[in-house]
């Protein structure tokens, strides 16, 4: 696992400006934790400055360094404050314990090999206090969709640039099916208000997706003996939870909350 994330601070806020169906939730559970919160894989904020504004007390950790920087720099200049740390999800020792423990946005899915997503399960678990819970948001994969997703490039979103012309991601996915690994590269291009473009970005990274049996095993070899998997909303972009409340499918992002009893 790198200590460099794949994208810098400025060109992340531009691709994921319109994420926002998990912000809200995420306020409300970390307000509603009754203690301490961590958000694992904060990267520059785009979760923990809406719970810092909300009051919530709640630390960061992160191994990007620049993601970090970018994050203080945003925190410096909203006058909130907040612990942040540089560490390894796999690996961080921290001297206080949480009430909740937060990895958002397929985050956990960068461990790529069970050790990894073992070790960082351990981790957590060690650092919440009795009775705390750890969440970590992840899609699960659709069969269908590894197939035709497999070596061909598709966008997969089109964005307004707030300094002008728009910008437009490209994905292209390659699956290693029997390791569970998704290698993928992301182009990015920026375009002008002429649809001209003046500027592209070629990315490359790896995540291991995990299946619902497969996380549950997982949890208890890490510890937990308790968890739940729920589907909060059908998509990133949505802002209005699923409902009624429906059990998992295919294709799904679940919320995975796991006790520490």
């Amino acid at each position: 696992m790198s200590n460099t994330y794949y994208l810098d601070a400025a060109l992340y806020d531009l691709v994921y400006a319109d994420m926002v169906a998990d912000i809200a939730p995420h306020v409300a559970a970390a307000k509603a934790a009754g203690g301490a919160v961590l958000e694992v894989c904060c990267g520059n904020g785009r979760l923990l400055i809406p719970a810092l504004e909300a009051g919530v007390d709640c630390d960061g950790l992160d191994s990007s360094r620049s993601m970090l920087d970018d994050l203080r720099d945003k925190l410096a200049a909203r006058g909130l404050r907040a612990n942040v740390v540089e560490a390894d999800m796999r690996t961080f020792t921290l001297p206080r314990r949480y009430a909740l423990i937060v990895i958002p946005f397929n985050s956990f899915l960068h461990n790529l090999t069970q050790e990894d997503q073992v070790a960082t399960l351990v981790r957590c678990r060690d650092h919440l206090a009795p009775g705390g819970r750890l969440q970590l948001m992840v899609f699960h994969p659709s069969a269908q969709k590894l197939v035709e997703w497999s070596d061909v490039e598709r966008l997969t979103k089109e964005l307004p640039n707030p300094a002008g012309g728009r910008v437009r991601v490209h994905d292209r996915a390659s699956d290693d099916r029997v390791e569970q690994i998704r290698h993928m590269t992301r182009r990015v291009e920026l375009l002008d208000e002429a649809g001209r473009v003046t500027d592209e970005h070629v990315l490359r990274f790896d995540l291991r997706y995990v299946f619902k049996p497969e996380m549950e095993l997982l949890l208890r070899v890490a510890g937990f003996a308790r968890w739940s998997a729920d589907v909060p909303f059908a998509s990133y972009q949505d802002t209005a939870p699923v409902a009624p409340a429906r059990p998992p499918r295919e294709g799904d992002y679940l919320l995975w909350t796991a006790w520490k009893d």
